[in-house]
């Protein structure tokens, strides 16, 4: 866990921890961990790297040696590493390598759908087989990770633009309708991440185009059936599926005479969202 101005919920996994041991002029471990507790353990930045870009450059050259054999998906997109949103920032991070250092990510995610009479669409992406996470698998419209230097409202019309060629005179009016969070952990990653939603009314006669090469195709699929593939498959990318359901219970396909309502409402922030 990063201390300082970091607050000590970031977690490293010991499984990954385990690589960083050789880089004792970057981080600075307990002195004993035989035990693997980390009940008040803490690792921290060596104190040398006193300002913000120096860090930034310190914990790249850490990622660029470990390399992709260990943090697959590298970008060479900076995500920056802050207590909270909004709040000053310690240093930047390699996108990919976010989880791994248990740092907080934050996103946008936008519901593209469609009215025809009293029933609504969603437009769904399907992610391109080329894609190094989740390819393959069923995506939003328009969604995209929140790097460094750029507001929620112009990296999702930069992203609308890419992913889906929606021009900024459609993307505008975008609703920002909350956020959702979540924690996941996986072999060496624990990812925490808080997705900005937003949902976009297109025009019935809109037909999405992909910029970037990272989506296969699109479809327009019906609010109802979208909600029993979620239900049934596991055909989404899993953050995914919490945005959509954030919409269903926004726009009324859920409501509280339905089983486990209240629960499901405290899962979509089961995260730190802050």
């Amino acid at each position: 866990m990063f201390t300082r101005d970091i607050d000590a919920s970031r977690k490293i996994k010991y499984s990954f921890l385990d690589h960083l041991k050789k880089f004792q002029d970057v981080f600075t471990f307990p002195k004993d961990d035989h035990q693997r507790n980390f009940a008040g353990d803490f690792i921290a930045l060596h104190p040398s790297l006193d300002r913000p870009d120096v860090r930034t450059e310190a914990v790249g050259d850490v990622i660029k040696e470990l390399g992709k054999e260990v943090i697959p998906g590298i970008r060479n997109e900076l995500y920056p590493v802050t207590s909270s949103f909004g709040m000053p920032i310690f240093f930047s991070l390699e996108r990919a390598a976010a989880p791994y250092f248990g740092i907080k990510a934050y996103g946008v995610h936008m519901n593209g759908y469609v009215r025809r009479g009293s029933q609504k669409f969603l437009w769904v992406g399907k992610r391109s087989n080329l894609k190094p996470t989740f390819p393959g698998l069923l995506d939003h419209l328009v969604a995209g990770g929140l790097p460094h230097g750029i507001s929620c409202k112009k990296n999702l019309l930069k992203e609308c633009e890419e992913e889906a060629g929606i021009p900024p005179s459609i993307s505008d009016t975008a609703v920002s309708v909350g956020a959702v969070s979540y924690a996941d952990i996986d072999g060496h990653r624990y990812k925490r991440d808080v997705l900005f939603c937003y949902d976009l009314e297109l025009p019935d006669g809109f037909i999405p185009s992909n910029q970037d090469g990272e989506v296969e195709s699109f479809k327009l699929i019906p609010i109802a059936k979208v909600a029993n593939i979620i239900q049934r498959t596991e055909f989404f990318k899993p953050n995914c599926c919490l945005v959509i359901i954030d919409f269903l219970v926004r726009h009324g396909y859920i409501n509280p005479d339905d089983y486990g309502y209240l629960q499901l409402l405290q899962c979509l922030r089961d995260g730190d969202c802050s």
